[in-house]
């Protein structure tokens, strides 16, 4: 039973990777739809940089009780329940930084490297997580690869605006 929401969520993660897979191309093959690309995908960005913060809470906001024993956490364990809520609103915070650049500074270029940053920030921080016990194998498998195209088409996107390659 475990296995069925686990398979659901690789899934619509990978669906959720289509809108970046798609916008990525508009912007390297539509010169004249780059523009509105480009802020669409800096708007995808923050939202789903935003979920991918919010993830942390779940993690935190878990029983307390040991999953195995059924003791409580040790402080140190607590602690970095603590962290994670914290961690948890650094992404929202990057995207809405982003989201922002584009908006009132029309600057895409600084609000898709502030992107990078943040997905990139947060694969980092989910693998110390996974080190700690806190993040679960299969998750941050799913996470780096997700994470692996969603970098990719980013700094893409970013190389094209910076080298002056669309139209717009």
């Amino acid at each position: 039973m475990f296995k069925q929401p686990f398979t659901v969520a690789i899934l619509i993660t990978l669906a959720g990777s289509i809108p970046f897979l798609a916008l990525g191309a508009v912007v390297l093959l539509d010169p004249l739809g780059s523009q509105t690309a480009i802020e669409v995908l800096i708007s995808y960005g923050a939202v789903i940089l935003s979920f991918t913060g919010a993830v942390h809470w779940g993690f935190a906001l878990r029983d307390t009780a040991h999953p195995v024993n059924g003791e409580p956490l040790s402080p140190a364990v607590l602690g970095s329940e603590r962290q994670l809520l914290i961690f948890g609103i650094v992404p929202a915070v990057i995207g809405w930084v982003a989201l922002s650049v584009m908006l009132h500074f029309q600057a895409p270029a600084l609000a898709l490297f502030l992107l990078l940053v943040g997905f990139f920030v947060t694969i980092v921080v989910e693998t110390i997580g996974r080190g700690r016990g806190v993040v679960a194998a299969n998750y941050l498998t799913l996470r780096w690869v997700v994470s692996i195209i969603v970098l990719l088409v980013l700094l893409t996107v970013l190389a094209t605006v910076l080298t002056g390659m669309r139209v717009g």
